[in-house]
Protein backbone atom coordinates (compact mmCIF):
# COMPACT_ATOMS: atom_id res chain seq x y z
CA UNK A 1 0.00 0.00 0.00
CA UNK A 2 2.64 2.26 1.19
CA UNK A 3 4.58 1.65 -2.52
CA UNK A 4 1.75 2.66 -4.08
CA UNK A 5 1.18 6.09 -3.45
CA UNK A 6 4.91 7.04 -2.88
CA UNK A 7 5.99 7.63 -6.30
CA UNK A 8 3.32 9.71 -6.87
CA UNK A 9 3.56 12.07 -3.98
CA UNK A 10 7.19 12.60 -4.48
CA UNK A 11 6.36 13.49 -8.09
CA UNK A 12 3.91 16.28 -6.96
CA UNK A 13 6.20 17.48 -4.69
CA UNK A 14 8.79 17.96 -7.41
CA UNK A 15 6.64 19.22 -9.42
CA UNK A 16 5.43 21.71 -6.92
CA UNK A 17 9.01 23.16 -6.53
CA UNK A 18 9.34 23.24 -9.93
CA UNK A 19 6.64 25.74 -10.57
CA UNK A 20 7.60 28.03 -7.67
CA UNK A 21 9.11 31.06 -8.92
CA UNK A 22 12.68 32.47 -7.78
CA UNK A 23 14.69 35.40 -9.45
CA UNK A 24 16.87 34.69 -11.79
CA UNK A 25 20.78 34.21 -9.87
CA UNK A 26 23.50 35.98 -12.19
CA UNK A 27 23.95 38.20 -14.86
CA UNK A 28 24.91 42.20 -14.29
CA UNK A 29 22.41 44.44 -12.22
CA UNK A 30 19.78 46.68 -14.29
CA UNK A 31 21.71 50.04 -14.00
CA UNK A 32 19.31 51.55 -16.67
CA UNK A 33 16.37 53.67 -15.84
CA UNK A 34 13.32 53.52 -17.51
CA UNK A 35 12.86 55.60 -20.52
CA UNK A 36 9.76 57.45 -21.57
CA UNK A 37 8.92 57.14 -25.02
CA UNK A 38 5.03 58.81 -25.32
CA UNK A 39 2.69 60.73 -23.69
CA UNK A 40 -0.77 61.52 -24.14
CA UNK A 41 -0.47 64.95 -24.59
CA UNK A 42 2.12 65.00 -25.90
CA UNK A 43 5.69 67.03 -24.79
CA UNK A 44 5.16 70.68 -25.48
CA UNK A 45 1.47 70.94 -26.38
CA UNK A 46 -0.71 73.82 -27.35
CA UNK A 47 -4.34 74.16 -26.60
CA UNK A 48 -5.18 71.17 -23.96
CA UNK A 49 -8.44 70.71 -22.85
CA UNK A 50 -8.33 67.44 -21.18
CA UNK A 51 -7.90 66.30 -17.76
CA UNK A 52 -6.67 63.05 -18.61
CA UNK A 53 -2.14 62.74 -19.12
CA UNK A 54 -1.05 59.23 -19.80
CA UNK A 55 2.67 58.49 -20.03
CA UNK A 56 4.41 55.26 -21.31
CA UNK A 57 7.29 53.79 -20.61
CA UNK A 58 10.10 51.36 -21.91
CA UNK A 59 9.63 48.99 -19.32
CA UNK A 60 7.62 47.99 -16.65
CA UNK A 61 7.26 50.69 -13.79
CA UNK A 62 6.00 51.10 -10.62
CA UNK A 63 5.46 54.71 -8.87
CA UNK A 64 6.89 55.78 -5.35
CA UNK A 65 4.92 58.56 -3.72
CA UNK A 66 3.98 60.84 -6.35
CA UNK A 67 1.64 63.10 -4.82
CA UNK A 68 4.43 64.25 -2.91
CA UNK A 69 7.26 63.80 -5.25
CA UNK A 70 5.46 64.99 -7.86
CA UNK A 71 5.77 68.91 -8.55
CA UNK A 72 3.10 71.07 -10.97
CA UNK A 73 3.89 74.55 -11.31
CA UNK A 74 2.32 76.96 -11.36
CA UNK A 75 0.77 74.98 -8.56
CA UNK A 76 -2.87 74.12 -9.64
CA UNK A 77 -5.62 73.64 -7.04
CA UNK A 78 -6.52 70.31 -8.63
CA UNK A 79 -6.47 66.67 -7.05
CA UNK A 80 -6.04 63.93 -8.80
CA UNK A 81 -5.78 60.06 -8.95
CA UNK A 82 -3.02 57.64 -10.38
CA UNK A 83 -2.70 54.46 -11.93
CA UNK A 84 -0.18 52.01 -12.37
CA UNK A 85 -0.19 49.53 -15.63
CA UNK A 86 2.74 47.76 -16.30
CA UNK A 87 4.59 49.71 -18.49
CA UNK A 88 2.23 53.09 -18.49
CA UNK A 89 0.91 55.63 -15.60
CA UNK A 90 -2.36 57.61 -15.54
CA UNK A 91 -2.98 60.81 -14.18
CA UNK A 92 -6.68 61.70 -13.58
CA UNK A 93 -7.25 65.24 -12.73
CA UNK A 94 -10.59 66.35 -11.20
CA UNK A 95 -11.08 69.10 -13.12
CA UNK A 96 -9.64 70.45 -16.53
CA UNK A 97 -6.58 73.04 -16.21
CA UNK A 98 -6.67 77.15 -16.00
CA UNK A 99 -7.33 79.00 -19.27
CA UNK A 100 -4.28 80.14 -21.20
CA UNK A 101 -1.84 78.82 -18.36
CA UNK A 102 1.40 77.07 -19.15
CA UNK A 103 1.96 74.14 -17.05
CA UNK A 104 4.77 72.26 -16.13
CA UNK A 105 5.01 68.64 -14.59
CA UNK A 106 8.24 67.69 -12.97
CA UNK A 107 8.22 63.99 -11.60
CA UNK A 108 11.43 63.98 -9.86
CA UNK A 109 12.09 60.54 -8.77
CA UNK A 110 8.31 59.54 -8.52
CA UNK A 111 8.18 56.71 -11.05
CA UNK A 112 10.81 54.15 -10.88
CA UNK A 113 11.66 50.64 -12.91
CA UNK A 114 9.94 47.30 -11.45
CA UNK A 115 13.14 45.39 -11.38
CA UNK A 116 16.10 47.52 -9.39
CA UNK A 117 13.86 50.42 -8.79
CA UNK A 118 15.66 53.03 -11.18
CA UNK A 119 14.23 56.04 -11.25
CA UNK A 120 13.52 57.85 -14.68
CA UNK A 121 15.51 60.95 -14.80
CA UNK A 122 14.85 64.29 -15.65
CA UNK A 123 10.70 63.09 -15.98
CA UNK A 124 8.93 66.59 -17.26
CA UNK A 125 6.29 67.60 -19.31
CA UNK A 126 5.18 70.39 -20.51
CA UNK A 127 1.94 71.92 -21.61
CA UNK A 128 -0.41 74.57 -22.27
CA UNK A 129 -3.95 74.92 -22.10
CA UNK A 130 -3.43 78.50 -24.83
CA UNK A 131 -2.38 78.74 -28.10
CA UNK A 132 1.38 79.40 -26.82
CA UNK A 133 3.94 78.27 -24.55
CA UNK A 134 5.35 80.41 -21.54
CA UNK A 135 8.95 81.22 -22.63
CA UNK A 136 10.12 82.79 -19.52
CA UNK A 137 13.20 81.69 -17.79
CA UNK A 138 15.02 82.59 -14.58
CA UNK A 139 18.50 81.24 -13.80
CA UNK A 140 21.65 81.04 -11.59
CA UNK A 141 23.45 79.74 -9.29
CA UNK A 142 23.18 79.04 -5.17
CA UNK A 143 26.15 78.94 -2.96
CA UNK A 144 26.33 79.21 0.68
CA UNK A 145 27.07 82.32 1.98
CA UNK A 146 29.80 81.85 5.05
CA UNK A 147 31.34 78.68 3.02
CA UNK A 148 31.05 80.10 -0.82
CA UNK A 149 29.85 76.36 -1.74
CA UNK A 150 27.61 75.51 -3.78
CA UNK A 151 24.42 73.68 -2.52
CA UNK A 152 22.78 70.85 -3.69
CA UNK A 153 18.67 70.63 -3.95
CA UNK A 154 17.92 74.10 -2.58
CA UNK A 155 14.72 75.03 -3.83
CA UNK A 156 14.82 78.54 -5.77
CA UNK A 157 10.97 79.51 -6.22
CA UNK A 158 9.70 82.70 -8.28
CA UNK A 159 7.00 84.65 -5.97
CA UNK A 160 4.42 87.32 -7.03
CA UNK A 161 5.07 90.57 -6.05
CA UNK A 162 2.50 91.57 -3.22
CA UNK A 163 2.73 93.63 0.13
CA UNK A 164 1.36 90.57 1.78
CA UNK A 165 3.98 88.32 0.65
CA UNK A 166 4.88 85.51 3.47
CA UNK A 167 7.12 82.70 2.13
CA UNK A 168 6.58 81.35 5.31
CA UNK A 169 2.77 80.00 4.42
CA UNK A 170 2.94 80.71 0.59
CA UNK A 171 4.42 78.38 -1.71
CA UNK A 172 6.37 79.88 -4.92
CA UNK A 173 4.37 79.87 -8.13
CA UNK A 174 7.40 79.00 -10.08
CA UNK A 175 10.02 77.11 -8.91
CA UNK A 176 13.28 74.91 -9.37
CA UNK A 177 15.84 72.74 -7.52
CA UNK A 178 19.91 72.99 -8.03
CA UNK A 179 22.21 70.73 -8.92
CA UNK A 180 24.85 69.35 -7.17
CA UNK A 181 26.63 72.63 -8.72
CA UNK A 182 24.23 74.44 -6.95
CA UNK A 183 23.00 75.77 -10.69
CA UNK A 184 18.72 76.25 -11.28
CA UNK A 185 16.36 76.71 -14.17
CA UNK A 186 13.16 78.33 -13.75
CA UNK A 187 11.38 78.08 -17.67
CA UNK A 188 8.16 78.21 -19.07
CA UNK A 189 6.92 80.79 -16.57
CA UNK A 190 5.11 83.75 -17.64
CA UNK A 191 7.12 86.86 -18.65
CA UNK A 192 6.42 89.45 -15.77
CA UNK A 193 8.31 90.38 -12.38
CA UNK A 194 8.37 88.35 -9.33
CA UNK A 195 10.30 87.98 -6.19
CA UNK A 196 13.13 85.35 -5.73
CA UNK A 197 13.63 83.31 -2.87
CA UNK A 198 16.15 80.13 -2.10
CA UNK A 199 15.81 77.82 0.72
CA UNK A 200 17.02 74.78 1.96
CA UNK A 201 13.29 73.48 2.02
CA UNK A 202 14.93 70.89 4.13
CA UNK A 203 11.36 68.86 4.42
CA UNK A 204 10.04 69.36 1.09
CA UNK A 205 7.23 71.27 1.86
CA UNK A 206 7.89 74.22 -0.22
CA UNK A 207 7.65 76.70 2.94
CA UNK A 208 10.12 78.41 4.32
CA UNK A 209 11.13 77.18 8.27
CA UNK A 210 12.98 79.90 9.90
CA UNK A 211 14.78 78.41 12.45
CA UNK A 212 16.65 75.46 10.59
CA UNK A 213 16.35 76.74 7.62
CA UNK A 214 18.86 78.71 4.99
CA UNK A 215 17.42 81.84 3.29
CA UNK A 216 18.60 84.16 0.36
CA UNK A 217 16.85 86.10 -1.69
CA UNK A 218 17.27 88.71 -4.50
CA UNK A 219 16.28 92.40 -2.46
CA UNK A 220 14.77 93.68 -6.54
CA UNK A 221 12.13 91.93 -8.63
CA UNK A 222 13.56 89.85 -10.98
CA UNK A 223 11.82 89.20 -14.63
CA UNK A 224 11.41 86.16 -16.62
CA UNK A 225 11.89 88.02 -19.90
CA UNK A 226 14.46 86.54 -22.56
CA UNK A 227 16.87 88.65 -21.79
CA UNK A 228 17.43 88.02 -18.04
CA UNK A 229 20.57 88.00 -16.04
CA UNK A 230 22.08 84.77 -14.09
CA UNK A 231 21.76 85.67 -10.45
CA UNK A 232 24.02 84.33 -7.67
CA UNK A 233 21.86 84.03 -4.56
CA UNK A 234 23.78 83.25 -1.40
CA UNK A 235 22.19 81.36 1.55
CA UNK A 236 22.18 82.03 5.20
CA UNK A 237 20.86 81.04 8.54
CA UNK A 238 17.87 83.89 9.80
CA UNK A 239 16.02 82.58 12.47
CA UNK A 240 13.49 85.10 13.06
CA UNK A 241 11.20 83.42 15.09
CA UNK A 242 10.47 85.08 17.83
CA UNK A 243 12.20 85.02 21.72
CA UNK A 244 10.46 82.97 24.35
CA UNK A 245 11.47 80.83 27.41
CA UNK A 246 11.54 76.91 26.14
CA UNK A 247 11.71 75.52 29.63
CA UNK A 248 12.84 76.52 32.93
CA UNK A 249 14.99 73.70 35.49
CA UNK A 250 14.49 74.90 39.42
CA UNK A 251 16.82 73.39 41.82
CA UNK A 252 17.80 74.22 45.30
CA UNK A 253 21.18 75.96 44.33
CA UNK A 254 20.21 77.59 41.33
CA UNK A 255 17.09 78.68 38.51
CA UNK A 256 17.62 77.88 34.79
CA UNK A 257 15.80 79.92 32.18
CA UNK A 258 16.55 77.82 28.88
CA UNK A 259 15.35 79.97 25.61
CA UNK A 260 14.16 78.68 22.40
CA UNK A 261 17.63 80.58 20.60
CA UNK A 262 21.15 82.25 20.85
CA UNK A 263 20.89 85.07 23.75
CA UNK A 264 22.99 87.88 21.55
CA UNK A 265 22.06 90.13 25.04
CA UNK A 266 20.29 90.02 27.99
CA UNK A 267 19.27 92.76 30.49
CA UNK A 268 17.64 91.59 33.60
CA UNK A 269 15.17 94.12 35.90
CA UNK A 270 14.20 93.00 39.40
CA UNK A 271 10.97 93.88 40.30
CA UNK A 272 10.74 93.74 44.01
CA UNK A 273 14.04 95.40 44.85
CA UNK A 274 15.62 92.38 45.32
CA UNK A 275 18.62 90.87 43.67
CA UNK A 276 20.00 87.11 42.57
CA UNK A 277 23.77 86.77 40.82
CA UNK A 278 23.03 85.35 37.39
CA UNK A 279 25.13 83.97 34.04
CA UNK A 280 24.41 83.72 30.41
CA UNK A 281 25.19 79.57 29.82
CA UNK A 282 25.96 77.89 26.43
CA UNK A 283 24.72 81.75 25.09
CA UNK A 284 21.21 80.20 25.10
CA UNK A 285 20.12 80.21 28.70
CA UNK A 286 19.93 82.33 31.72
CA UNK A 287 21.25 81.00 35.23
CA UNK A 288 20.08 82.54 38.53
CA UNK A 289 21.89 81.56 41.81
CA UNK A 290 20.12 81.03 45.14
CA UNK A 291 22.00 83.08 47.41
CA UNK A 292 20.20 84.03 50.68
CA UNK A 293 18.88 86.24 51.66
CA UNK A 294 16.34 86.67 49.39
CA UNK A 295 12.01 86.25 49.34
CA UNK A 296 11.05 82.65 48.61
CA UNK A 297 9.60 84.18 45.03
CA UNK A 298 11.91 86.82 43.02
CA UNK A 299 9.55 88.38 40.03
CA UNK A 300 12.46 89.69 37.29
CA UNK A 301 11.79 91.53 34.17
CA UNK A 302 14.08 90.78 31.06
CA UNK A 303 14.70 92.02 27.76
CA UNK A 304 16.94 89.44 25.72
CA UNK A 305 18.18 89.91 22.32
CA UNK A 306 19.48 87.90 19.26
CA UNK A 307 21.71 88.33 16.75
CA UNK A 308 19.54 89.59 14.38
CA UNK A 309 18.74 92.43 17.00
CA UNK A 310 15.37 91.33 17.58
CA UNK A 311 14.27 92.42 21.31
CA UNK A 312 11.37 90.82 23.41
CA UNK A 313 10.46 91.25 26.90
CA UNK A 314 9.30 88.70 29.18
CA UNK A 315 8.62 88.29 32.99
CA UNK A 316 9.42 85.59 35.25
CA UNK A 317 8.64 84.23 38.30
CA UNK A 318 12.47 82.15 40.27
CA UNK A 319 11.28 80.29 42.60
CA UNK A 320 13.92 77.66 43.93
CA UNK A 321 13.27 74.18 44.66
CA UNK A 322 13.08 73.81 48.72
CA UNK A 323 16.19 72.17 50.18
CA UNK A 324 15.67 68.48 52.10
CA UNK A 325 18.21 67.36 54.63
CA UNK A 326 21.02 69.43 56.60
CA UNK A 327 23.83 69.66 53.59
CA UNK A 328 22.87 71.76 50.68
CA UNK A 329 24.44 69.50 47.47
CA UNK A 330 26.04 72.04 45.44
CA UNK A 331 27.02 72.28 41.34
CA UNK A 332 30.78 71.77 40.81
CA UNK A 333 32.77 74.96 40.75
CA UNK A 334 35.21 74.30 37.39
CA UNK A 335 37.30 76.38 35.28
CA UNK A 336 38.85 76.02 31.68
CA UNK A 337 40.94 77.91 30.01
CA UNK A 338 41.39 79.69 26.07
CA UNK A 339 43.61 78.51 24.87
CA UNK A 340 42.59 75.53 26.33
CA UNK A 341 45.64 73.30 28.33
CA UNK A 342 48.86 72.42 26.54
CA UNK A 343 47.64 74.16 24.01
CA UNK A 344 50.74 76.36 22.20
CA UNK A 345 51.14 80.04 23.79
CA UNK A 346 53.12 82.98 21.89
CA UNK A 347 55.46 84.55 24.93
CA UNK A 348 53.03 87.82 24.41
CA UNK A 349 49.14 86.56 25.03
CA UNK A 350 45.58 87.11 25.05
CA UNK A 351 43.76 84.45 27.77
CA UNK A 352 40.55 83.70 29.32
CA UNK A 353 39.21 81.70 32.19
CA UNK A 354 36.33 81.11 32.64
CA UNK A 355 34.23 79.56 35.50
CA UNK A 356 30.81 78.27 36.18
CA UNK A 357 30.24 80.26 38.33
CA UNK A 358 30.44 84.07 39.35
CA UNK A 359 33.24 84.94 41.74
CA UNK A 360 32.73 86.53 45.00
CA UNK A 361 36.64 87.14 45.63
CA UNK A 362 40.39 86.66 43.62
CA UNK A 363 43.37 87.06 44.96
CA UNK A 364 45.21 88.55 42.00
CA UNK A 365 48.52 88.44 43.71
CA UNK A 366 48.52 84.50 44.16
CA UNK A 367 47.59 83.31 40.97
CA UNK A 368 51.02 83.48 39.26
CA UNK A 369 52.05 83.28 35.93
CA UNK A 370 55.62 80.99 35.86
CA UNK A 371 58.29 81.23 32.87
CA UNK A 372 60.89 79.70 34.66
CA UNK A 373 62.01 78.27 37.74
CA UNK A 374 62.80 81.84 39.07
CA UNK A 375 60.36 84.08 37.00
CA UNK A 376 57.07 83.97 38.88
CA UNK A 377 54.59 87.01 38.41
CA UNK A 378 51.58 87.18 40.14
CA UNK A 379 48.31 88.15 37.77
CA UNK A 380 47.74 91.98 39.21
CA UNK A 381 50.99 92.62 37.83
CA UNK A 382 49.34 91.85 33.70
CA UNK A 383 45.84 94.11 32.42
CA UNK A 384 43.02 91.46 33.23
CA UNK A 385 39.16 92.37 33.73
CA UNK A 386 36.36 91.05 34.25
CA UNK A 387 32.74 90.19 32.20
CA UNK A 388 29.53 91.51 33.09
CA UNK A 389 29.14 88.58 34.82
CA UNK A 390 32.34 88.06 36.89
CA UNK A 391 32.20 84.72 35.67
CA UNK A 392 35.01 85.29 33.16
CA UNK A 393 38.51 86.55 32.69
CA UNK A 394 40.10 88.44 30.26
CA UNK A 395 44.41 88.76 30.79
CA UNK A 396 47.28 90.23 28.53
CA UNK A 397 50.14 88.99 29.14
CA UNK A 398 53.62 88.33 27.94
CA UNK A 399 56.17 85.87 29.64
CA UNK A 400 60.19 85.33 29.61
CA UNK A 401 59.67 81.39 29.35
CA UNK A 402 61.89 79.22 26.73
CA UNK A 403 60.34 76.03 27.25
CA UNK A 404 56.96 76.18 28.99
CA UNK A 405 54.43 78.79 30.45
CA UNK A 406 52.00 77.77 33.21
CA UNK A 407 49.40 79.61 35.44
CA UNK A 408 49.28 78.61 38.98
CA UNK A 409 46.33 78.77 40.97
CA UNK A 410 46.60 77.63 44.29
CA UNK A 411 42.99 76.60 45.86
CA UNK A 412 41.79 79.70 48.00
CA UNK A 413 42.70 82.33 45.02
CA UNK A 414 39.42 82.03 43.38
CA UNK A 415 35.79 81.66 45.48
CA UNK A 416 32.43 81.87 44.29
CA UNK A 417 29.34 83.28 45.13
CA UNK A 418 28.29 79.81 46.75
CA UNK A 419 31.62 79.61 49.16
CA UNK A 420 33.36 77.10 47.14
CA UNK A 421 36.90 77.12 45.62
CA UNK A 422 39.00 75.76 43.12
CA UNK A 423 41.21 73.04 43.79
CA UNK A 424 45.23 73.81 43.34
CA UNK A 425 45.58 73.85 39.68
CA UNK A 426 48.43 74.02 37.09
CA UNK A 427 47.67 75.21 33.51
CA UNK A 428 50.80 74.74 31.17
CA UNK A 429 51.63 75.30 27.64
CA UNK A 430 54.37 74.84 25.37
CA UNK A 431 55.96 78.18 24.13
CA UNK A 432 55.15 78.77 20.79
CA UNK A 433 57.85 78.11 18.33
CA UNK A 434 57.53 80.63 15.32
CA UNK A 435 59.66 78.20 13.10
CA UNK A 436 56.74 75.73 13.00
CA UNK A 437 53.93 78.17 11.92
CA UNK A 438 53.71 80.06 9.04
CA UNK A 439 53.04 83.66 8.28
CA UNK A 440 50.05 85.16 5.66
CA UNK A 441 50.25 89.08 5.25
CA UNK A 442 47.89 91.15 2.88
CA UNK A 443 45.46 94.16 2.17
CA UNK A 444 42.21 94.69 1.34
CA UNK A 445 41.84 97.50 -1.51
CA UNK A 446 39.16 99.55 -2.33
CA UNK A 447 36.95 99.61 0.75
CA UNK A 448 36.19 101.54 3.58
CA UNK A 449 39.06 99.93 6.31
CA UNK A 450 37.07 100.93 9.13
CA UNK A 451 34.44 98.83 8.35
CA UNK A 452 36.09 95.57 7.20
CA UNK A 453 36.58 91.84 9.05
CA UNK A 454 39.35 89.70 7.82
CA UNK A 455 39.43 86.00 8.35
CA UNK A 456 41.70 82.55 8.35
CA UNK A 457 39.35 79.87 7.94
CA UNK A 458 40.25 76.11 8.14
CA UNK A 459 38.84 73.53 5.75
CA UNK A 460 36.12 73.48 8.00
CA UNK A 461 35.21 76.79 7.76
CA UNK A 462 36.15 77.24 11.46
CA UNK A 463 37.46 80.54 12.22
CA UNK A 464 41.38 80.46 13.38
CA UNK A 465 41.65 84.08 13.49
CA UNK A 466 40.39 87.68 12.82
CA UNK A 467 41.58 90.66 11.85
CA UNK A 468 39.86 94.15 11.44
CA UNK A 469 42.58 96.25 9.80
CA UNK A 470 44.29 96.43 6.37
CA UNK A 471 47.44 95.71 5.76
CA UNK A 472 46.75 92.13 7.97
CA UNK A 473 49.34 89.88 8.53
CA UNK A 474 48.24 86.33 10.30
CA UNK A 475 51.42 85.20 12.50
CA UNK A 476 52.01 81.22 13.88
CA UNK A 477 49.48 79.84 11.33
CA UNK A 478 49.92 75.75 11.62
CA UNK A 479 50.62 73.92 8.73
CA UNK A 480 47.64 73.22 6.36
CA UNK A 481 45.20 74.16 4.12
CA UNK A 482 43.33 77.73 4.47
CA UNK A 483 40.55 79.96 3.31
CA UNK A 484 40.86 83.47 3.31
CA UNK A 485 37.46 85.62 3.58
CA UNK A 486 36.44 89.01 3.80
CA UNK A 487 33.52 90.55 5.51
CA UNK A 488 32.31 93.77 5.03
CA UNK A 489 31.40 95.17 8.69
CA UNK A 490 28.93 97.81 7.67
CA UNK A 491 27.91 98.58 11.32
CA UNK A 492 31.29 98.39 12.35
CA UNK A 493 30.36 95.83 15.26
CA UNK A 494 33.22 93.21 14.36
CA UNK A 495 31.05 90.59 13.46
CA UNK A 496 29.04 88.95 10.34
CA UNK A 497 25.78 89.70 10.81
CA UNK A 498 23.02 87.76 9.11
CA UNK A 499 19.92 89.61 6.92
CA UNK A 500 16.36 89.70 7.72
CA UNK A 501 14.18 88.24 5.06
CA UNK A 502 10.89 90.27 6.24
CA UNK A 503 12.33 93.61 6.12
CA UNK A 504 13.93 92.56 2.89
CA UNK A 505 17.53 93.75 4.50
CA UNK A 506 20.64 91.48 2.78
CA UNK A 507 23.00 89.80 5.37
CA UNK A 508 26.85 91.68 5.42
CA UNK A 509 29.06 90.35 2.28
CA UNK A 510 31.30 88.39 2.65
CA UNK A 511 34.56 88.05 -0.08
CA UNK A 512 36.65 85.35 -0.75
CA UNK A 513 39.91 85.16 -2.29
CA UNK A 514 39.61 83.12 -5.09
CA UNK A 515 42.38 80.86 -4.35
CA UNK A 516 42.64 77.64 -1.61
CA UNK A 517 46.38 78.47 0.84
CA UNK A 518 48.56 75.95 1.98
CA UNK A 519 50.49 77.38 4.77
CA UNK A 520 53.66 75.77 5.24
CA UNK A 521 56.03 75.78 8.20
CA UNK A 522 58.38 78.36 8.46
CA UNK A 523 57.12 80.09 5.46
CA UNK A 524 55.53 83.85 4.29
CA UNK A 525 52.85 84.35 2.04
CA UNK A 526 52.45 87.78 0.65
CA UNK A 527 50.30 89.94 -1.59
CA UNK A 528 46.94 88.10 -0.52
CA UNK A 529 45.09 91.30 -1.81
CA UNK A 530 41.34 91.61 -1.89
CA UNK A 531 40.03 94.02 -4.82
CA UNK A 532 36.40 94.94 -4.65
CA UNK A 533 36.63 97.52 -7.45
CA UNK A 534 36.15 94.30 -9.42
CA UNK A 535 33.84 92.57 -7.30
CA UNK A 536 31.18 95.23 -6.26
Amino acid sequence: MFKKYFLPIICLILLTKCAQQVAPTGGKKDIIPPNLIESDPPNRTLNFTGNKISLFFDEYVVIDNITQKLIITPEADNPYNFKQKGTSIELNFKKQFEDSTTYTLNFGDAIKDYAEKNPAKNLKLVFSTGSSLDSGRVYGTIKDMRSNKPIFDALVGLYPISDTLNIVKQKPFYFSRTDSSGHFSIENAQIKDYRLFAIDDKNRNLLYNAKDERIGFLPQPVNAGSDSLNYDVSLFLSDNTPFRVQRTIPKVNNYTVVFNKGIEKVDVNFMNKDTLPYIVENNQQLKFFNIQPHPDTTYIRMTVTDSLGTSAQDTIKVSFLQQRGKDRQKDPFTMTSIPAQNKPLSKIFDYELQLSKPVSFIDDKSIQLISDSLTKEPLSNFKWSWNKYHNQIKISAKSTAKDSIKWDIPKGSLISIEGDTLAKMLIKHKVLNEEDYGLLRGSVNGADTTHIIVELVDQDYKILQSLYTTPFTFRNIPQGNYFLRLIIDANNNRRWDTGLPSENRQPEKIYYFPDKLLIKANFEINDTNFDLSTVR
